[in-house]
């Protein structure tokens, strides 16, 4: 594969300066040996085209960007993600142990990229096209703005600058939440969802590992790519293992009301329960509005319930376990960040469930119902005769047997 370097972009009085780190680039790249580094073969200078050329081993095969948009639900399952993760860790960890130490500071799924004849990762494009002066603040030349570290934005690049972007790129991976969406405050985990509220299929040892390799301050991340590569192993082996917990948290007996985090239905911001008002958009919060007092999970509850999707032509129909203390139902929509714990997506071709239709919760033993404001609305269905049309975010208390309509689906509500 032979790469050009284009120089379109770059200003004349810069231009030496990028010629200068074109070559002192391609020399350091050229002395790289790592299985998962393509292998450089030659690097020149075209007299009569004016361009700069770098010659290298060319990789069949594609990248992880692709591989995001090709899966079926926009996500990758964990255990191959954790195996690419760990190629990409070692590979970062040779770089920054070179005598000249290499910050890569441009990783992102499009470029790492899976041999089509090998199947191993291959670490690409090491931004030899430009040249970017660390002296200079706010440089986003040398990174992906959602991928890139907050520290990179002020001049600032280090070794953890890459476990950041590592963290990056595998968050986009598992939840299929685009990182480029919201680049400044996806990883504030106090107002965006965590990794297993987005992708409850996670074990609770990958949210750990992805939550501190995003860490805003680099001293809390991982120390170096080494030790994020041991996490990264001893978690496979207890993949392996079956060593692994899903959503086992430690939980207070009781958590006051007070203290209680839900979302906005109006906005979907994080707020506190007894709010009346949304700190964000500034609308009335029903519950608080209408006293509908809510109890965090007890150790130990034993009032589950489910909904049971009918009238589908699926095979694969799903039931939906309401196990959290509330339950988005709705469609996904990783670009708006909006992932449903009930997700209709699948069965919804034509749309007409709302991205936020609808939200159900637990107060105490009972399960609670409310619109969200939907566009084609929401039904109850109780015992043969009796429909009601649910008045947006006005709550009503759901009993087992119910049937709820949404679209053209007919959920049907059982408690365990």
């Amino acid at each position: 594969a032979v790469k050009e370097m284009v120089q379109s972009h770059i200003e004349a009085e810069q231009q030496e300066k990028a010629i200068e780190d074109f070559r002192r680039e391609s020399m350091i790249l050229s002395s790289l040996d790592h299985p998962s580094i393509p292998t450089i073969y030659d690097y020149f200078y075209d007299e009569t085209e004016g361009r700069f050329y770098l010659v290298m081993k060319y990789i069949a095969g594609g990248d992880l960007a692709g591989r995001i948009r090709s899966a079926p639900e926009g996500r990758i399952e964990e255990r191959t993600v954790a195996e690419w993760a760990y190629q990409v860790v070692d590979v970062l960890d040779y770089l920054h142990n070179l005598p000249t130490k290499i910050v890569y500071r441009d990783l992102k799924p499009s470029n790492i990229m899976i041999d089509g004849n090998t199947g191993k990762v291959m670490l690409i494009d090491f931004g030899i096209a430009r040249s970017i002066n660390q002296q200079e603040k706010g440089v986003t030349a040398v990174g992906t703005m959602g991928y890139a570290p907050p520290e990179l934005f002020s001049g600032n690049v280090e070794p953890r600058s890459d476990i950041y972007s590592l963290g990056s790129t595998m968050f986009h991976l598992l939840t299929g939440a685009d990182p480029q969406s919201n680049p400044l405050l996806i990883f504030d985990f106090q107002k965006n969802p965590r990794p297993r509220q987005i992708t409850s299929q996670l074990t609770d040892q990958m949210e750990r590992i992805l939550m501190r390799a995003v860490e805003y301050n680099a001293d809390a991340r991982f120390d170096s790519a080494a030790e994020m590569r041991d996490a990264l192993a001893q978690h496979l082996q207890n993949l392996r293992n079956g060593q692994v917990s899903y959503g086992v948290t430690e939980v207070p007996q009781a958590v006051g009301l007070s203290h209680q985090s839900v979302f906005c239905g109006f906005c979907g911001q994080r707020i506190v329960a007894t709010d009346m008002f949304c700190a964000f958009c500034g609308s009335r919060q029903p519950m608080a509005q209408h006293g509908v007092h809510v109890e965090a999970y007890r150790g130990g509850a034993d009032t589950t319930a489910k909904l049971l999707l009918l009238g589908t032509d699926s095979l694969d129909s799903p039931a939906y376990t309401i196990e959290k203390m509330e339950s988005l139902v709705g469609r996904r929509d990783p670009m708006s960040n909006i992932f449903p714990e009930v997700d209709l997506s699948k069965y919804d071709p034509q749309t007409k469930i709302s991205r936020r239709h609808a939200k159900i919760w637990r107060d105490g033993p009972n399960f609670l119902v409310e619109d969200l404001g939907s566009s084609n609305g929401t039904i109850i269905l109780s015992g043969a005769t009796d429909t009601q049309k649910l008045q947006p975010h006005q709550p009503h208390r759901l009993n087992h047997g119910d049937k709820l309509r949404m679209g053209d689906m007919t959920l049907h509500f059982v408690v365990n």
